[in-house]
């Protein structure tokens, strides 16, 4: 279990060192569009977070089991006692 610690920890420093060597050999059209992709994953990862949110005064009910049936996890509006 350490070790997979270790590699976690690693990850981004290696990946950086990677991108640098292949950023030096790579042609410069390559670099932008690698950018680009990056660009864009951040932009759908921003649009996915704010299409999923939840409204103002719900509270996240997690997946459950009700009935032998699995009910999705989803936000309910709790009510003021």
């Amino acid at each position: 279990m350490r070790w997979v610690e270790v590699v976690l920890f690693l990850a981004p420093f290696l990946l950086y060192a990677a991108w640098r060597v292949a950023a030096a050999k790579a042609r410069p059209e390559l670099v932008w569009w690698a950018l680009g992709a990056v660009g864009a994953a951040v932009v759908a990862t921003v649009w996915l977070g704010l299409a999923h949110r939840l409204d103002r005064g719900q509270t996240y009910v997690p997946a459950h089991l009700e009935n032998g049936q699995i009910v999705p996890g989803h936000g309910v509006r709790l009510s003021k006692p």
